[in-house]
């Protein structure tokens, strides 16, 4: 992870961080970190600096459960109306959860001439 995304992250508070896998369109995968932080949802594929996704929170506009094959845990994100992007999750309940939760806290710091 390059410097700027650990000094973003590390503001933003990282509220959940897993390994997991993206599954592209044309049924490739990259495994790498899921991390939700209270603004934002990226994926990051193992060896790499950036990231592969960088999803804003206040543009999801749906979270789904999927299955495929022999994997039932597929976190499905439906953002900017007409994106999509899918994860293969240890645990899709504590992932909806942790989103909806981090969509629905409001993340606003006073302005430092406040304090």
């Amino acid at each position: 992870m390059n410097k700027y995304l650990e000094q973003l992250l590390e503001i933003e508070i990282i509220a959940k961080s897993e390994p997991a896998s993206m599954l592209h369109a044309d049924n490739k995968r990259c495994n790498g970190r899921l991390i939700l932080s209270g603004k934002r949802l990226l994926f990051i594929c193992n060896g790499n600096e950036n990231p592969e996704i960088d999803i804003d929170l206040d543009t999801i506009n749906a979270l789904a459960h999927e299955s495929q094959f022999v994997d039932h845990n597929i976190l499905t994100i439906n953002y900017l109306q007409y994106e999509t992007a899918r994860f293969t999750v240890i645990d899709y309940d504590s992932w909806e959860i942790a989103i909806e939760h981090q969509r629905m806290t409001p993340h606003i710091s006073a302005p430092s001439f406040l304090n």
